[in-house]
């Protein structure tokens, strides 16, 4: 079993700064992640876990536990995971109610890196700048839970909304009759249910096609993400 694969099959993985990563002895744990590994997840002595600081850098640990009390072993050296493709930015119009959780946590476990919001000219949904702070920190949190989950090194970012023109010069938009997404495509965006303006679409670097099938934004943001990470592997 190589490191990598010893990695992904560890029982779970946290993310901790990069200091206490780098300590050689036990590593500091916050009382929320000690609960969470003590009492959510169970783990038993000598259960092996994943430990990064989110900038791809990881080690392995071992549970260690006394009494109630629950504790991290370093096993192995820290390592460093070299990017194996170039990041991944999604934007994307912001669909309703809490469909929008659900893009973010599959699209952080697919492999995008950024997901970045939207404000086209037919976006049903907008958030006032108070709501896109308290809801960008509540998703910045489901995406690092992905991460986690997914034994993902490198933490993704979740940003709050721009007008979509803002994005569009330097980015592919998603469109019925565009071209085949292809290795090299970065950067994509995804529209509203209403679909792009013609002048977004005048505007965009690009436009390339999902399939054949009239798509939710959030199934589109997923389909995206695969077309595109499928190309590097």
């Amino acid at each position: 079993m190589t490191v990598d694969e010893a990695r992904r099959s560890a029982a779970t993985q946290i993310f901790v700064p990069s200091d206490v990563l780098d300590v050689d002895g036990p590593i500091a744990l916050d009382s929320d992640t000690e609960h969470h590994l003590s009492r959510v997840l169970r783990l038993r002595d000598g259960e092996r876990v994943s430990v990064s600081d989110g900038a791809g850098r990881w080690r392995l640990a071992a549970v260690t536990l006394s009494g109630k009390s629950l504790g991290l072993e370093p096993t192995s050296a820290v390592a460093e995971t070299q990017r194996e493709r170039p990041t991944l930015t999604i934007a994307t119009a912001i669909p309703k109610g809490d469909r929008v959780d659900w893009l973010v946590q599959k699209a952080v476990e697919i492999g995008v890196d950024t997901v970045q919001f939207l404000h086209a000219e037919r976006s049903a949904v907008r958030w006032k700048a108070d709501r896109a702070v308290k809801q960008v920190d509540r998703l910045t949190r489901i995406a690092r839970e992905a991460a986690r989950q997914s034994r993902r090194v490198w933490m993704p970012e979740v940003r709050a909304p721009v007008p979509a023109a803002d994005v569009l010069s330097t980015s592919l938009v998603a469109e019925p009759g565009g071209r085949s997404v292809v290795a090299g495509d970065t950067f994509v965006s995804i529209g509203p249910e209403g679909g792009w303006s013609p002048n977004e679409l005048e505007s965009a670097a690009d436009q390339v096609q999902l399939g054949p099938n009239v798509l939710r934004t959030e199934t589109a943001v997923l389909v995206a993400a695969t077309l595109c990470v499928a190309n590097y592997h």
